[in-house]
């Protein structure tokens, strides 16, 4: 039985497990091809955080900053998937600005009226899309731009765009990939809320393995590569994914808090 854990949690949705599900069988398989002890099926009983950090991760995909600011030590990035998004570079990605009406746009387009926005939903506060993006707009960082009273943790963009499209928030900011799922499947929330433009492209998010696999790094990258360029156009399709490229500890300094 193997030790080895692997989770791709972050666009993973109930619509998509199955795809995400068939994209791990060809990654796993390359993997054992390669003499590289893998698990069968993703980690989906523990939270992703705490299996992010485990020794025993071979795979995971993590948020540009949880690792720029508290794994950097644990894990090393490798790679990144390119997706299918408008104005980024394959394997970048921005946020989607959301608000209730086009008024909203103009208190992110003024760092000075961005004070008079009441709620904004934030999928965490440890999230550069949803979050820590704000800094863009207000010139420092959201700890200090958006007050702990204005914030409505949802736990997940896709919550986020559920929250601006009840009212119960003003404005949000959504990773791209997410906004291209929530257009999928959550079409009546979409169609109640205003996109009000985007951030700047970054990163995309990190496919890492732990510091304990970092000798293994070479192979794992050919793997993610390998089972993409073999996967079925349809599970591609699906998950958004139209290539894999390399990814470095530089990539991601930007994100570093400082």
């Amino acid at each position: 039985m193997t030790s080895a854990v692997a989770t791709l949690s972050m666009y993973d949705w109930p619509e998509t497990s199955y795809a995400m599900d068939r994209l791990w069988d060809g990654i796993c398989a390359e993997l054992l091809d390669r003499g590289i002890d893998a698990p069968v099926a993703l980690n989906r009983q523990e939270h992703p955080v705490s299996l992010w950090s485990k020794p025993e991760l071979i795979i995971g995909q993590t948020c540009g900053w949880p690792y720029a600011n508290y794994l950097r030590e644990q894990v090393v990035p490798f790679a990144r998937f390119a997706y299918d998004l408008h104005d980024c570079e394959p394997g970048d990605y921005n946020s989607v600005y959301i608000g209730n009406s086009d008024e909203d746009a103009d208190h992110l387009a003024d760092p000075q009226s961005f004070d008079f926005i009441e709620k904004l939903a934030i999928n965490g506060d440890d999230s550069q899309s949803g979050f820590h993006v704000f800094a863009e707009i207000t010139g420092k960082p959201s700890e200090e731009s958006i007050p702990k009273e204005k914030r409505i943790l949802t736990g997940a963009h896709r919550n986020s765009v559920a929250a601006v499209a009840s009212g119960e928030a003003n404005v949000a900011a959504i990773d791209a990939v997410a906004f291209e799922l929530a257009k999928r499947y959550d079409t009546e929330a979409v169609s109640n809320i205003v996109v009000l433009g985007n951030s700047r492209s970054k990163p995309g998010l990190p496919l890492i393995t732990s510091k304990a696999n970092a000798h293994l790094v070479p192979e794992l990258i050919q793997a993610v590569k390998s089972a993409v360029e073999n996967a079925e156009s349809s599970i591609l399709e699906t998950l958004l994914i139209t290539g894999v490229v390399d990814a470095k500890e530089d990539d991601y300094l930007g994100f570093v808090l400082n």
